[in-house]
């Protein structure tokens, strides 16, 4: 073999080991991240809703103090169905991308009985009670709702989300074509078929460790776990995402792995046909 073409074959190697690492990572986040079924998964596998119900009672009874309200008004107020329902709306419509706003319609008719049956039970005259102040206090609850159920980043990334969800399929399929049509030149470039599987294993060997390294950085320093995010539930979501990512992507290591030890396999049989 020539010079030339050793010098070619080794560069083709790398490209197609850079495609190949590309193309893991495209997927990986096709199937995680960019995928609105991924994050309503996590939501039930971390327990979110049950999570967000307490953090938003305990905000709304902090308001409920400033307003006069007593404590047993927030008691079977927020029901986990309603926000489990206006959570993944919120979700389908941001990946969709129809906008990110949380339905509060909901929320504020359930409000709005409560308050009712509370006026009626405490023997409280309808009356006394301003229609400026009762719109006033459901328009605050609401809010709290509003920003509780709201994701961080959802609403200023919303424009680069679409833009890469968009092109993601694309560059999962070029990468894919051009990976093949390397992988042929290889074949069709040399009589010696065991040199052709021996530069696809050394692009199939190279995108495993690629694939692997940051996953392991990522995971040994322990970034994941010390993110500050203010809520609890909210938190929970962003580790359990995180790490199912990283395990997508340590899935589609250990695929490269395989086809590397197959391919080795492979080679030796035909080397040894070949010097036979």
């Amino acid at each position: 073999m020539s010079t030339v073409k050793k010098i070619v074959n080794i560069l083709l190697s790398l490209v197609l080991a850079v495609l190949l690492t590309v193309l893991a990572y495209a997927v990986s986040l096709q199937f995680t991240l960019f995928n609105d079924s991924f994050m309503l998964d996590n939501m039930n596998t971390c327990n979110y809703i049950t999570e967000k119900k307490d953090e938003i009672t305990s905000s709304l009874t902090d308001l409920g103090y400033a307003s006069g309200l007593e404590e047993d008004f927030f008691n079977g107020l927020l029901d986990e169905i309603m926000i489990h329902e206006d959570t993944e709306k919120y979700i389908q419509d941001y990946y969709s991308g129809e906008g990110s706003v949380i339905d509060k319609t909901a929320f504020k008719q359930a409000f709005n009985t409560a308050l009712d049956d509370y006026i009626e039970q405490k023997g409280i005259s309808a009356d006394s009670v301003s229609s400026e102040n009762r719109e006033y206090l459901i328009k605050e609850a609401a809010k709290i709702y509003k920003q509780s159920l709201e994701l961080p980043f959802f609403g200023t990334l919303a424009g680069r989300f679409q833009n890469v969800k968009k092109l993601l399929p694309f560059v999962i399929a070029i990468c894919a074509v051009l990976s093949a049509l390397i992988c042929v030149i290889f074949v069709l470039s040399t009589k010696w078929k065991h040199r052709a599987v021996r530069h696809i294993y050394y692009a199939t060997a190279a995108t495993f460790l690629t694939t692997l390294v940051l996953p392991i950085v990522i995971l040994l320093s322990k970034k994941i776990e010390t993110f500050n995010i203010a809520s609890r539930a909210t938190y929970m979501l962003f580790v359990s995402c995180a790490n199912n990512i990283i395990m997508c992507v340590l899935a589609c290591s250990l695929f490269f792995l395989i086809v590397s030890v197959a391919l080795f396999l492979v080679y030796k049989q035909l080397y040894k046909k070949a010097v036979s």
